[in-house]
């Protein structure tokens, strides 16, 4: 039989994962009713954790433990890049690995930590509730990169999305876009904040959105052909695309170039992260450049910190600057 993990715990007793860490580590911030709960649970799955938080830092294993729904963008992958170089200079050693959106699968992962097989945690893009990764993070060493739930104990360091999407949609406004469109995702907390910047942006003009199309499922090259062949179905057309990665304004690109219009001539597309397929896009794109590996570096040093220093414990959020930067698809 599996050995009982910590989300069978709050399944079986009915509540949420931080409760049941709550109750391992003797928080007072929990109910009776719910001490009683995760303690029959307990009984019931015979549950035994392998190890404590405070054993965490006595016992190190040298390893750390980095988590993303999937690997396929180029910004995460530089981000794990800068993690993984700080990490190594440290003497620890980064497991890479993909949760593919899946909350079980999140949660097995997650208790690798929680059972000491690895000393600390790098989060992109958790699925778990933003209470359940506060409460991880107030016992365990824990920290998240560009993508941050709303959990104040766990130290988050990203760009400001909102900012630089308001920064780039300024942009084709000034170089002339009045019929703006936005391709993005809300899946993710990053693409929610790009569209509040770009409805600022827009606002701000004193101009409408023309359009606004958004995906729920993949967020990548195909997805930006599918999404620009339905604008290029609308009437009239928009005259500039903000797209929320690179990879779907290729995709976006690609779109407009096959239906025989140009761009930026007939229709101006902007991009999000300053990935290689920036520049591998002909025209190659106006983007917004993350420092990607340097976000990495420093959540590794926010871990390190909290690993090893008993006042390491940083909080709250870091935004690093970004950068805007203007090539063809947008000047013609």
């Amino acid at each position: 039989m599996a050995r009982a993990t910590v989300q069978d715990v709050a399944k079986t007793a009915g509540v949420s994962v931080g409760t049941v860490s709550r109750v391992l580590n003797g928080s007072p911030a929990v109910s009776e009713s719910s001490k009683a709960k995760v303690a029959a649970a307990i009984r019931q799955l015979n549950y035994r954790p392998l190890a404590s938080a405070r054993d965490l830092r006595r016992d190190r294993t040298m390893r750390i433990l980095a988590l993303a729904k999937n690997l396929y963008s180029p910004v995460i992958s530089e981000v794990f890049r800068g993690a993984g170089d700080a990490a190594a200079r440290s003497g620890y050693v980064t497991l890479i690995a993909p949760t593919a959106g899946d909350p079980e699968r999140e949660q097995q992962l997650v208790d690798m930590l929680r059972n000491g097989s690895v000393d600390g945690l790098i989060m992109f893009s958790p699925t778990m509730p933003d209470e359940d990764v506060g409460d991880m993070a107030e016992q365990l060493s824990v920290v998240q990169v560009c993508e941050i739930a709303d959990a104040e104990a766990a130290f988050g360091v990203s760009i400001d999305d909102r900012q630089a999407a308001f920064d780039i949609v300024r942009h084709l406004i000034e170089t002339g876009g009045r019929r703006l469109a936005m391709i993005g995702t809300r899946a993710a907390r990053s693409g929610r904040l790009r569209e509040e910047g770009f409805r600022k942006a827009v606002a701000e003009a004193g101009l409408s959105p023309d359009q606004m199309l958004f995906t729920d499922g993949d967020f990548d090259f195909h997805a930006g052909r599918r999404l620009a062949r339905e604008l290029l179905g609308t009437h009239p057309l928009p005259d500039a695309v903000f797209c929320g990665s690179d990879t779907v304004a290729a995709g976006c690109v690609r779109e407009i170039t096959d239906a025989g219009l140009r761009v930026p001539g007939d229709i101006a597309v902007a991009g999000f992260d300053d990935s290689i397929q920036a520049e591998m896009c002909v025209p190659e794109l106006t983007t917004i450049r993350q420092p990607a590996y340097a976000m990495g570096q420093l959540a590794f040093e926010a871990l390190l910190a909290r690993m090893t220093e008993p006042e390491g414990h940083r909080r709250g959020r870091t935004f690093l600057p970004h950068e805007l930067i203007v090539r063809d698809s947008t000047n013609g």
